[in-house]
């Protein structure tokens, strides 16, 4: 498997804002690859929404074992749930908390992930 079959895994289980509908193959248009990164350009095959452009760090090694997860060690019992019928809509400050938290992750974001026993 290439990194662009990854990617079209990826975005197959994500739908488009506009349409709601999920990406197809044909929605991941390659634009430039590199060693480990990859550029794409995303526009919905349904409905012709642009998108934009994506650029995705792809390790296959840590994408075929980030697939090899258990259920139970992702969920964490001490953590509250709380399910509200109707949401609060995200604000640009939601957005910009988002933002700064990604982003203080860093390239080695993979660490923070639930190890596989």
């Amino acid at each position: 498997m290439n990194y662009i079959d990854f990617i079209y895994e990826f975005f197959s289980h994500i739908k488009c804002a506009n349409c709601q509908e999920f990406f197809k193959d044909d929605s991941i248009q390659l634009v430039r690859q590199e060693t480990n990164n990859v550029l794409v350009r995303i526009v919905c095959s349904s409905c012709g929404k642009n998108l934009g452009l994506a650029i995705l760090g792809v390790d296959r090694a840590k994408y075929n074992n980030s697939l090899k997860f258990e259920e139970d060690a992702c969920i964490d019992e001490t953590i509250p749930v709380v399910l509200n019928d109707e949401p609060e809509p995200i604000t640009y400050d939601d957005v910009v908390k988002a933002h700064d938290f990604f982003s203080k992750l860093g390239d080695d974001w993979a660490k923070y992930l639930p190890k596989i026993k």
